[in-house]
């Protein structure tokens, strides 16, 4: 039996295999003895990369420029990577739902896999819609034009993006919330300890207690002038995920044009939204900790600068709008879309046809 190795849902099949076997060796691999394992990990982690791009390559062959090659190449093996580590992170971690942070996270990067695949798929078939909106122009939709593309929504994707984004970011929260995904607190508490210590050398540490409403706390030895030092209780708002949620709602609700060109690239530019927004309202959350742990080790009240510094760090809300406005126009579009079926619906209550 031949494989077609240009279909895309078979190649993503080939490379989900990869990352869930790179996931389980991981996994497994704190089994072996200290000596062994870091080598073995390097190991079987290089052989499942050197696999994984030989699929990549019969996928593509030579349909791809090199700077996409390049791009296809670099996704699929950050994903492979994080998925490694998240693997070999699982055993070493104190959580009692620690395992929630594969079932969570491993299914997420093999839909992050297709999309990916999805993505150069189109790149390589260079998908064109031969279409003029006449259907919209009949209906006498409006027709916004931003950068030669062409923009008209639905009524109901509107009111999605209204309702949704709400419903959608508040489950996602409550989601996080819940004591079976504090795994979630562990990570950035322990991240954050990490740089605590690396860079102030305050000799702070992290302390895990199954029970009660805190899980996860900072402790110290005392600050800098050596008098004792309270703990800091960790929650789920401590860990950013909140800022997450609501641009992810505001991502993944924003609607899609009725012009098939327009659209037909949006999930990836969706996903490319979502994943770097992700990351910097992630890094900004640590870095926010260590100001503020830094300036409560140095003697500074934890209320006042807790406030302050959490408020001042909601200013990179807006560099995330600029992104989305980079990668996704129709979210300001649909917002200037939705102004003008207003107006056009209040002309017409103004100044009725006649008969």
């Amino acid at each position: 039996m031949n494989l077609n190795f240009t279909n895309k849902y078979l190649v993503w099949v080939e490379l989900s295999i990869i990352l869930i076997l790179g996931f389980t060796f991981s996994v497994f691999i704190v089994l072996l003895s200290p000596e062994a394992r870091s080598i073995i990990l390097i190991v079987q982690t290089i052989l499942l990369f050197f696999v994984q791009i030989f699929l990549i390559w019969k996928f593509i062959g030579e349909r791809l420029d090199n700077r996409k090659k390049f791009g296809i190449y670099l996704f699929h093996s950050l994903n492979l990577l994080f998925t490694v580590i998240i693997g070999f992170s699982i055993p070493l971690m104190e959580s009692d739902f620690k395992n929630n942070t594969g079932i969570v996270m491993i299914p997420l990067l093999l839909i992050l896999g297709i999309i990916i695949t999805d993505k150069y798929d189109k790149d390589i078939k260079n998908i064109q819609y031969d279409q003029e909106l006449e259907e919209g122009k009949l209906h006498g939709s409006p027709v916004i034009e931003f950068e030669d593309k062409k923009y008209v929504f639905s009524v109901n994707s509107l009111l999605i993006l209204a309702v949704g984004t709400i419903l959608l970011a508040f489950g996602i929260y409550l989601f996080f919330d819940t004591e079976a995904q504090f795994w979630l607190h562990e990570i950035v508490v322990k991240q954050t300890v990490y740089f605590l210590n690396l860079f102030f050398n305050m000799d702070v540490s992290a302390s895990y207690s199954p029970v009660g409403k805190y899980h996860w706390s900072f402790d110290f030895v005392g600050n800098i002038n050596g008098d004792p030092l309270g703990s800091i209780f960790f929650e789920t708002f401590c860990t950013g995920i909140q800022a997450i949620c609501v641009f992810a709602g505001i991502i993944i609700c924003v609607p899609h044009s009725r012009d098939k060109n327009t659209n037909k690239d949006i999930i990836w530019r969706k996903t490319k939204a979502l994943v770097v927004s992700s990351v910097i309202f992630y890094v900004v959350n640590v870095i926010r900790m260590l100001i503020q742990i830094e300036l409560y080790y140095l003697g500074y009240p934890w209320e006042s600068i807790h406030v302050s510094i959490s408020a001042a760090s909601s200013f990179i809300a807006a560099i995330i709008i600029l992104l989305l406005h980079k990668w996704i126009p129709e979210f300001i579009i649909s917002i200037i879309y939705t102004g003008t079926l207003i107006s056009k619906k209040f002309k017409q209550f103004r100044n009725p046809k006649e008969d």
